[in-house]
């Protein structure tokens, strides 16, 4: 049955990762919207064909490079996305380590302690009871009784007192240990904490990148209508704004890779504590 839901778990968490992608790195907007029709295309060759040697040359470089910089994009996207279910699958096995740190010397310091005082119970019970009934027989003015109670309880007050010593110092192993451990994972988790800044700046960079993207989108329509026109200018103007746009939403995307590798970075420190 544990081991079912286990696996169920695991299901769901990957289930839950891959949809976080989906969302967070969709298909490069750079290569769905850079399309021509096999009709634009021939319209754009002749188009070429027509104009002198150096708006031709030019036209076809930009619309080269367009192409090139959109394979590129697509390459960062998977770039990024890679690193990023890493960083994610990752941050949830260090958090469960982080978790988990000293537990098993915790469980043995505490059971040693429970177990002490589970072993020094009678003693102490039957200490209690003599202390108990030597108060009674001095009442009573029973000094043989008293006498023989004050032997006994003598002759139990170093084993009391070791028992007691015994139980202190496991309690003080016990403490110790536990505060020690709640200042390492407080210093660990400290540690990544640095990576919430660096999620937010993820978000403006590819927020950056998608306004881009719109730019982007909207020359490409530009692009279109002054081919279909026959305009050389205009097609040029708009092949060099698409190679802008195309460059910028690249330098982002290479921002927001450079960051995650920040996050990477961040989770190899804490495994190297967690190590040590």
């Amino acid at each position: 049955m544990m081991t079912t839901m286990k696996r169920l778990s695991t299901l769901f968490l990957s289930l839950m990762l891959t949809l976080t992608l989906v969302t967070l790195f969709p298909i490069s907007v750079l290569a769905a919207s850079f399309e021509l029709s096999t009709s634009a295309r021939t319209a754009f060759d002749k188009m070429a064909a027509s104009a002198n040697s150096s708006s031709a040359n030019l036209m076809n470089n930009q619309y080269a490079n367009i192409l090139k910089l959109q394979q590129q994009d697509q390459e960062w996207d998977n770039k990024i996305k890679d690193l990023h279910y890493l960083n994610e699958e990752t941050l949830i096995v260090v958090k469960k380590k982080i978790q988990l740190v000293d537990s098993d010397k915790l469980t043995n310091l505490q059971a040693k302690l429970t177990q002490a005082r589970e072993r020094y119970k009678p003693l102490f019970s039957m200490y209690e009871s003599l202390n108990q009934q030597k108060a009674v027989a001095k009442k009573l003015n029973h000094k043989e009784i008293y006498n023989l109670l004050l032997s006994q309880t003598e002759s139990m007050k170093i084993a009391v007192q070791l028992a007691r010593t015994d139980i202190r110092n496991k309690e003080s192993s016990y403490t110790t240990a536990k505060s020690k451990t709640a200042a390492t994972k407080k210093l660990l988790r400290a540690t990544l904490d640095g990576i919430a800044p660096l999620k937010v700046q993820i978000k403006v960079s590819k927020n950056a990148a998608s306004m881009t993207q719109k730019k982007f989108i909207t020359e490409t329509l530009t692009l279109k209508q002054s081919i279909k026109n026959g305009n050389i200018s205009t097609t040029l103007r708009s092949l060099d704004a698409l190679v802008t746009h195309a460059k910028k939403v690249i330098e982002h995307k290479e921002k927001t890779y450079l960051l995650e590798q920040k996050i990477s970075e961040i989770e190899r420190k804490v495994q190297l504590q967690l190590a040590s």
